[in-house]
């Protein structure tokens, strides 16, 4: 597949991602059949970030799993999310009182 045929088909996938629902650039290189191209794909939705697009760019988020750290286009993709109600990304966290042995993660 040449670049513009993934470009474009990174742009198909991301346009299929369903309101509050998020998926990764490594998926969508997996979807694709390029599971190598995960960076390719990050490439593709930053350049949608950038511009004004319609394709619900900010429903993507980096391999590893935050949103994007990259000044402006950070704090529009968090807002965005924010609004569908996708992810929980509140300021601050209250930390509940010491837990009991018995309700250790994983036990």
């Amino acid at each position: 597949m040449d670049t513009a045929q993934f470009n474009a088909s990174v742009c198909n996938v991301v346009q299929l991602i369903p309101t509050q629902k998020i998926t990764s650039c490594a998926h969508i290189a997996k979807l694709l059949g390029e599971p190598t191209k995960a960076r390719r794909v990050s490439e593709v939705v930053k350049f949608l970030g950038h511009t004004s697009s319609l394709l619900p760019w900010h429903r993507v988020i980096s391999t590893s799993g935050i949103i994007a750290s990259r000044g402006d286009i950070g704090r529009v993709q968090k807002g965005a999310l924010e609004v569908e109600g996708c992810g929980w990304f509140p300021e601050h966290l209250l930390v509940a009182a010491e837990m009991d042995s018995d309700d250790e993660w994983g036990a």
